[in-house]
Parts: C-alpha cells; sequence; structure tokens
C-alpha cells in the first residue's frame, strides 16, 4: 500500500486560482432554458433543460419540481463515463419533498459536449490538458458545477439557502470539491474519486489510470503533473468546507480506495460523518447506503 504524506504542502495560488475560475463563470451570463416538459406520473414537472458552462460549453440536463413552494433543491452528479439516467431513478429525493437536478458531465455517454481545444492530452478525458492547471479538464467540471449551483439559487422555486449537492465516484469527488468553492447546505459524497492524486497515481486505480499511462507514455516531469493535479484534488478543498458532509466508502475499493479518501476526510472540520461498508468494492453501499441518505436528509430537512 502507497504511505500517505501527511505534510503535502498545498499549491500557493489555490485561492487566487479558484477565485479566476469563478470570475471566468461571471462573464457567462445564465441561460437557463427549459426544452420539451413531459408527463411523468407521480411528479409535477418534470423538464430537460441546458445552461452555458465553463468555455461556454453547452452542460444538459433535466429537473424534478413541485408545483407549489420555494423547496430545497438537490444537485445530482453522476459517476465517469456514465450520464445522468432517468427522471424517476430520483423520485425519492422528490418524494421528500425537493427539487431535484441532474446534468450530464462534459464529454462522457449524456449529451453534454467537451469541445475545448485542450493543450496536451488525447481522447481520454483525464489528460485532457494535463499539466496546464489553467487549462484541464477537471477544471472545466467543476466550473459547471458551480454555475449550476449559482443559477438554481436565482430561480423562483429553489431555496437558496437549501442547496444539497449529491454525487457517487467522480461524481462524490466533483460535489466534495464544490463544498469547498459554494456556499451550499448539505453534502453527500459516495465513494469519492479525485483525493490524493500522488497514491492513485502510483497504483493506478480508477480514472486516474489514464493519467498514470498519459505520464509514461510521454515521458512526462511525475513531479511537475501532480503540483498541476494539486489544484483539484480534494486534500486541499477539504479545509475549506463549511456544511456538513456525509460520505460513503467502500474498504475493498479498488477503483477509488478508502485509504486515499480519508486523507481529506480527516482534514474536515465541520459536522461530518462517513459510513465504512467493509465487504464493499466501487458499489460502496449500494441500496442500504440510499437508505442511510434518505434517513439522514430527513434529519436535517426535519421531514417526517
Amino acid at each position: 500500500m502507497t504511505s500517505i504524506d501527511n505534510n503535502r504542502r498545498e499549491p500557493k495560488q489555490f485561492d487566487a486560482f479558484w477565485r479566476h475560475a469563478i470570475d471566468e463563470l461571471r462573464q457567462i451570463p445564465f441561460n437557463f432554458q427549459v426544452h420539451p416538459l413531459y408527463d411523468q406520473e407521480g411528479i409535477d414537472e418534470v423538464g430537460e433543460f441546458s445552461y452555458r458552462g465553463a468555455k461556454k460549453e453547452t452542460i444538459y440536463g433535466f429537473y424534478l419540481k413541485h408545483k407549489e413552494g420555494v423547496r430545497p433543491t438537490i444537485l445530482m452528479f453522476h459517476g465517469y463515463g456514465w450520464h445522468k439516467g432517468e427522471p424517476l431513478e430520483y423520485k425519492d429525493w422528490y418524494d421528500l419533498g425537493m427539487n431535484v437536478f441532474a446534468i450530464d458531465i462534459r464529454g462522457q455517454r449524456g449529451l453534454t459536449k467537451d469541445r475545448f481545444p485542450y493543450p496536451s492530452g488525447d481522447h481520454r478525458l483525464m489528460t485532457r490538458g494535463l499539466g496546464y492547471p489553467e487549462h484541464y479538464y477537471l477544471k472545466h467540471v467543476y466550473q459547471d458545477g458551480l454555475q449550476l449551483i449559482q443559477l438554481v439559487k436565482t430561480l423562483p422555486f429553489v431555496d437558496q439557502h437549501k442547496i444539497i449537492l449529491h454525487g457517487g465516484s467522480q461524481g462524490g469527488g466533483i460535489v466534495f470539491a464544490l463544498a469547498g468553492l459554494s456556499d451550499v447546505f448539505l453534502t453527500f459524497a459516495d465513494v469519492p474519486s479525485y483525493s490524493f492524486f500522488e497514491g492513485r497515481i502510483q497504483t493506478r486505480n480508477g480514472s486516474v489510470r489514464e493519467i498514470a499511462d498519459y505520464v509514461d507514455e510521454k515521458k512526462l516531469d511525475k513531479k511537475q503533473i501532480l503540483e498541476s493535479l494539486s489544484y483539484f484534488d480534494l486534500i486541499y478543498f477539504a479545509p475549506r468546507i463549511k456544511a456538513p458532509l456525509i460520505a460513503s466508502v467502500g474498504l475493498k475499493d479498488d477503483i477509488c480506495p478508502a485509504v486515499y479518501f480519508m486523507k481529506a476526510f480527516d482534514l474536515l472540520d465541520v459536522d461530518k460523518e462517513i459510513y465504512e461498508y467493509p465487504n464493499a468494492g466501487h458499489e460502496g453501499g449500494a441500496s442500504t447506503h440510499h437508505q442511510v441518505k434518505i434517513e439522514r436528509l430527513k434529519k436535517y430537512l426535519n421531514v417526517q
């Protein structure tokens, strides 16, 4: 097992880097467009929508909305190489009285494209812009999420003080980072990726294998690559998170190993909980943990 260095230094320009990234988004006006509305049994309104994300890429998603009231709203981020799924997959959350928004992350199996001309990398998403933090793929992904958070806060049916983030694997890493960059109510991060890139590259776990392979193929300077990736590592977002966070890990997960995520989780200084599933791999707690999250959210929202 790779040893974890507890004395790693965060980038000196970490906060300035992300302030600039947020300023870039301010140059892109909110352009929330609702496409077809359609009927779904048991849901007041389902709508497909789009908005402009980083580099003006069009981000696609759908929402589940209640007919009346200003509601808590949960934002959903899917796993690597996948898509947002179908509206009925989120009905449990809707039934708690919340609005639900789910998006297709750029360049994956959903509708959202990724047309930015990256200065490095290839078809493998995690290599795109590698070595250039200001142009790296994950910068755009995190910015897309930040834009969604700020956009939904402007919608008249959304309680801007009760934005909940939810994601698993890639999505778990994204929401953890977003919680460190924005003002949210609560975050659910399951089997999160993007924590402790140094270890993940050494042991070639999950999507980070793409980075390790590319570094070897191109004979890149690993130290320089790790320095550039530090702007996207959950370790450095953790101290900046201000809202409660509930996480889960599978202790036999070899895609996003729990030992790497714990490096970030241990740095949280907020109300936090972690559910460990000893015999689980990357599926984590699966349906068992889903029910845990539903019950925990009921408590936070004071829902019976």
